[in-house]
């Protein structure tokens, strides 16, 4: 992210960055991890590392890769190099602007991005830095979501108030809905054999803590953004509402949370 783009729209809170840490244990194994083609002695950049909480989960998976990463707050890179070193991982580490990254021309193997593009205005100009530092045949893989996909089974008007008003924040922003356009995105930024599809996770009554879980996982970003929405207009106790409504949505007979996310992934 650039100085030119909108702060971090969740702050650098400690509590932000732990949430973060833990956001990365959840998403380990269904979303982070799969797929992965990297090896031993290659090079990895996370475009907007934030906390180091990716970076910490690919680092443990492919030891031997060489590990960096960059970030807009100073805040967050000196979170990320405490908590990498306290699991043994070495990375380079830089605070900086993402559309004009300090690594060399053909410079790297691999770029990773995830939960970024979502937190700025124009993303092909991130794109094209990306392209640019990753050598002939790197890899680029982009995880984001679409905050238009989030469906609540029974229907609830607070729940739909809550989404209603974190997507507008965000497309004040950024973009609330750039998981749908990754793949013409990379496209239109010269990456070749360009791959992007949507991944559902479902979650439902009965399926043990999953869906708790779930609901405690969205809620964790979703509630500290109730005093952002009532700034841009929204109804305090509706949102409020709202959050009551997800807390106890695991206790409600045949109910369900069902999110799309999109995983992109392309070759320079």
């Amino acid at each position: 992210m650039s100085d030119g783009e909108a702060r971090y729209i969740h702050g650098h809170s400690r509590a932000e960055q732990d949430r973060l840490v833990a956001q990365a244990e959840y998403w380990r194994d269904t979303l982070i991890l799969p797929e992965l083609p990297y090896r031993a002695g290659e090079r990895l950049l996370d475009i907007g590392c934030g906390a180091g909480a990716v970076l910490g989960v690919i680092g443990e998976a492919f030891p031997g890769l060489a590990l960096a990463g960059i970030d807009i707050a100073p805040e967050q890179i000196e979170y990320a190099r405490e908590y990498l070193a306290g699991r043994g991982l070495a990375a380079d580490l830089r605070h900086g602007d993402a559309g004009s990254l300090p690594w060399a021309d053909g410079s790297l193997d691999h770029v990773y991005m995830m939960w970024f593009l979502e937190h700025v205005g124009e993303p092909r100009r991130f794109l094209a830095e990306a392209r640019r530092v990753l050598a002939p045949g790197g890899t680029i893989t982009i995880n984001e979501t679409d905050y238009s996909m989030f469906h609540v089974w029974p229907p609830d008007a607070d729940l739909d108030y809550l989404g209603a008003a974190q997507r507008a924040v965000f497309a004040g922003h950024g973009n609330p809905v750039i998981g749908r356009s990754l793949g013409a995105l990379l496209v239109a930024s010269g990456f070749r054999e360009v791959r992007s599809r949507p991944i559902g996770f479902h979650h439902f009554t009965g399926e043990g803590d999953a869906l708790a879980r779930f609901a405690d996982y969205l809620l964790g970003f979703l509630e500290p953004m109730v005093p952002r929405m009532v700034d841009e207009g929204f109804a305090e106790e509706r949102l409020r509402a709202g959050i009551a409504a997800g807390r106890s949505l695991a206790t409600r007979p045949a109910a369900s949370l069902t999110q799309v996310v999109f995983r992109a992934r392309a070759i320079r």
